[in-house]
């Protein structure tokens, strides 16, 4: 492997490890707003680069720790968020207020990781094969909502079945997104696929929030004629949405294809 290409990859990997430990230790003395979500952020990023040395350095139980921290962790964010935005908690036995949190540093952990990535020759294929996968990912999200869509029906259970297909696509969207930062940081991929990730984050990350404060909304007792009107407006900004989701929705298979060929061509 190129004597440059090899330096790339490594300084990447030991970067983004540090910034995970970084983020690890700042939640662990500070379950903050900003640490929590610093925390996911960095997280989310590591298992993009476990994911990328896989096929030759392939260590399942730090992925497994990682995506168990993140999931632990999502009831508090999305409680941080809602306090945020209505400036009171959300309704549950969640405590936005909690002082500390228990994530796992995976120092011995990623330091073995390390010097295993250290002694791997050829790597630089990887970046190839690593923009295949996303892809790939990508594909397998959007076939199950196409396959949902055609058998959705009008009843409130189909609804909600279809929101839950949508978040799932969301999840897949947000871990390409950081898959394509890190495959632009190599050189490879384009700054264009990172703006069509960004922006379909960003729209179905806003669903997912209005689809929790109404059913948060829903939740609360004694329920004033405000809050049931605000309920209204959000089921109707949910259902424009997903309208407009499903008439955009080439803009990803777009991008998948892009994706693929690049890898074919590359």
């Amino acid at each position: 492997m190129d004597a440059d290409k090899e330096c790339l990859l490594l300084a990447q990997a030991k970067g983004w490890v540090a910034h995970y430990q970084e983020a690890a230790l700042a939640v662990r003395e500070e379950a903050s707003e900003p640490a929590v979500h610093g925390y996911r952020i960095a997280a989310r990023r590591l298992l993009a680069l476990l994911a990328l040395w896989r096929p030759l350095v392939y260590h399942p139980e730090l992925e497994r720790r990682l995506l168990r921290a993140v999931g632990r962790l999502s009831a508090l964010r999305d409680a941080q968020v809602y306090a945020e935005r209505f400036g009171k908690p959300l309704t549950s036995s969640v405590d936005t207020h909690k002082p500390v949190c228990r994530v796992p540093q995976l120092s011995r952990r990623l330091t073995r990781w390390l010097a295993t990535v250290e002694q791997v020759p050829n790597g630089w294929a990887l970046a190839s094969l690593y923009q295949r996968h996303l892809a790939l990912r990508l594909d397998e999200a959007l076939s199950a909502l196409d396959e949902h869509t055609l058998s959705v029906g009008k009843s409130a259970r189909s609804r909600q079945q279809q929101l839950r297909r949508w978040h799932r696509l969301r999840l897949e969207i947000k871990q390409a997104r950081y898959g394509v930062e890190l495959l632009l940081a190599l050189g490879a991929g384009e700054p264009g696929w990172l703006s069509t990730l960004t922006h379909w984050q960003e729209r179905l990350g806003q669903l997912q929030d209005w689809r929790q404060w109404r059913r948060a909304l829903r939740a609360e007792q004694g329920r004033t004629y405000k809050q049931t009107k605000l309920r209204q407006q959000l089921k109707g900004k949910i259902t424009t949405r997903l309208r407009q989701l499903e008439c955009q929705q080439a803009e990803l298979v777009a991008l998948k294809l892009a994706m693929l060929a690049g890898t074919q061509h590359g």
